[in-house]
């Protein structure tokens, strides 16, 4: 006979006074429903929110790191830019005796670290596009600061100077990794950023076109790229207004 209730009956293995559950159909049938359902969230939990989560918290952690970097860079470059202590680091760098006038020409640094005072090597604005692809990613000032544009290209792509000038700085850095640094003359730094591999050492001269640089995705990357600075008088110039190849680019 067809019954509208359910019962559950506990024997034990041990004897005992043996007990007996009566539900009614419909509410076994509601806690049936609620198991299920809470077993799909835990299996969802698990399989979906939980990884996301995680990568979530991952991604956090890393923009953290970055902005941390970023403001530890941009701190550096404030420094390296202003004159004066520019002037002075070079001098240390060059293994000259420290004067108390700091011109805000380097071309005395570049003549007294070996460079020749050829009209190559002294070309100061930045003109050649050190690496050819599609523009990724622009120049961008305000809270969105982004001091140069991100080049696109393959892993190995040769990177060339920009213009002449000495290398100040070719090594890692947690950001950029791969990092090269180029003075030049009238004040102007280029910043090649994320290189698979370093071409040129600290203090060697380099002329326009020189390669000095491959093309990579170390440091803080999300695929293989250059990232292009231009900087004059400690300011940041968006590269697009200083090389005429990028100019018309995107």
């Amino acid at each position: 006979m067809k019954t509208d209730k359910v019962t559950f009956i506990y024997v034990p293995l041990k004897g005992g006074e043996q007990r007996t559950l009566t539900l009614h159909h419909r509410l076994f049938t509601l806690i049936k429903v609620v198991l299920l359902i809470c077993l799909l969230l835990l299996i969802i939990s698990y399989g979906i929110l939980i990884p996301r989560a995680n990568k979530y918290t991952d991604y956090k952690d890393k923009i953290n790191t970055y902005k941390a970097q970023e403001t530890q860079l941009r701190q550096l470059l404030e420094n390296v830019n202003e004159m004066k202590q520019f002037n002075t680091y070079m001098r240390e760098l060059l293994g000259l005796e420290l004067t108390s006038g700091s011109s805000s020409d380097y071309s005395a640094l570049i003549e007294a670290s070996g460079g020749q005072q050829d009209e190559q090597f002294l070309s100061g604005c930045p003109e050649l596009a050190p690496a050819k692809g599609l523009i990724t990613k622009k120049f961008m000032s305000g809270p969105r600061k982004h001091y140069g544009i991100d080049i696109g290209g393959k892993i190995g792509d040769p990177i060339l100077a920009s213009a002449a000038g000495l290398v100040v700085f070719a090594g890692w850095t947690p950001e950029l990794g791969n990092m090269v640094v180029i003075l030049h003359a009238d004040d102007y730094i280029t910043v090649y950023g994320h290189n698979d591999r370093l071409n040129v050492q600290e203090r060697q001269r380099v002329k326009k076109g020189d390669l000095i640089a491959l093309l990579g995705e170390t440091g803080y990357s999300m695929g293989p790229h250059l990232h292009f600075e231009v900087w004059h008088h400690g300011l940041a110039l968006d590269p697009q207004t200083v090389i005429l190849e990028y100019k018309n680019k995107n």
